[in-house]
């Protein structure tokens, strides 16, 4: 019997290809769309909790921040008690790629629960 672990990974790469295959023609990777979509959903949330909530070290953050950041996607706005603290937030140029990254996910979902019953 296949350890459930094992599948998972499988499910997750090939999720991955997915994303990566339909995103091809965007600027935003597979990775990326993760942060894109959690800081649309939480609006002005701190890199810090970013990295808390998908459980990613500062520097990948960092590094996909500035990528979406020099892309037009997000913007930074420094807290009000305390400037080392970012708050992000998400620009109406990532509104495109955020309905796009939505479809994708209808998409996926669809695949996953193609053969399953109630």
């Amino acid at each position: 019997m296949k350890k459930i672990s094992r599948l998972i990974s499988v499910i997750h790469r090939h999720g991955m290809r997915f994303f990566d295959w339909s995103l091809a023609d965007t600027e935003i990777g597979p990775g990326q769309q993760f942060f894109l979509v959690c800081i649309y959903e939480n609006p002005g949330i701190s890199m810090q909790k970013l990295a808390s909530i998908g459980h990613f070290d500062k520097g990948t953050v960092t590094k996909a921040v500035k990528k979406m950041e020099d892309q037009g996607y997000l913007r930074r706005e420094p807290d009000a008690c305390d400037k080392r603290i970012q708050h992000l937030f998400t620009t109406s140029e990532a509104r495109p790629a955020l309905q796009m990254i939505y479809d994708l996910r209808g998409q996926w979902n669809e695949v996953l629960l193609e053969n399953l019953t109630e």
